[in-house]
């Protein structure tokens, strides 16, 4: 049995509720050898995350940082928060959230000691699908993959827009990708009973949608797919 579509901001309100994390440091503020991580997901993440955005800085001092530099630093972070169980979508945005604001001064002491480089190596090992040659397409047209690319569009848009990431014509794109997928997932008719379920089955969209590869490269081809003149 099917029930009637959502309204529109049920599934933007879904998955804007895990863009809550939206004040992660994805901005710029004031090599020695491989470093070794931790056991820890969500620890290892966060010092990629610190890394990788140092890196960044000492390449535009204060200047904003560009958008590809920041979607890998946040790529560390949605993939680590949707580890493991993602039936509460409060803790799977509280674990996200965490691994940028984890430790404030981290990004300045990776400046300060100069071995930001050290992580590079590490970060990709333990998180492989952050390299660029990671994806490999996008899977089949299905409820479940539009409903990945508009989520994790949704989280993107949402988090750089709070963040000071330098201007890109891309993100104009994305908010009219985004804008098609909310009214084409708002017109579909699915199982009544995903209405208890919405968040926990944006949450696993977006976990399926940051392991597909690096963010700009998913948002990217979901463009490529969805997005109609």
């Amino acid at each position: 049995m099917h029930g009637k579509p959502h309204r529109t901001t049920t599934w933007y309100s879904a998955a804007l509720g895990i863009a809550v994390c939206a004040g992660l440091a994805l901005s710029g503020c004031g090599g020695a050898p491989d470093v070794q991580l931790p056991a820890d997901r969500t620890e290892s993440a966060s010092l990629c995350y610190g890394a990788t955005m140092a890196l960044a800085q000492e390449k535009v001092g204060k200047g904003s940082v560009p958008l590809d530099t920041a979607s890998q630093a946040l790529h560390f972070a949605l993939l680590a928060g949707t580890d493991g169980d993602l039936d509460d979508p409060a803790k799977v945005v509280a674990r996200i959230e965490s691994i940028g604001t984890r430790d404030k001064g981290l990004q300045d002491r990776f400046v300060a000691d100069k071995n930001a480089a050290s992580y590079t190596g590490p970060c990709a090992m333990a998180f492989p699908e952050t390299q660029a040659n990671a994806f490999k397409g996008l899977p089949p047209d299905t409820r479940d993959t539009r409903i990945q690319c508009y989520v994790l569009s949704t989280v993107v848009l949402q988090i750089f827009a709070q963040s000071d990431i330098a201007p890109d014509p891309r993100t104009a794109t994305w908010v009219k990708l985004n804008g098609q997928l909310e009214q084409l997932s708002n017109s579909e008719v699915y199982p009544a009973e995903d209405d208890d379920h919405i968040g926990e089955i944006a949450m696993r969209a977006l976990a399926k949608a940051v392991r597909l590869g690096p963010p700009v490269a998913v948002m990217t081809a979901c463009g490529d797919r969805y997005l109609k003149d």
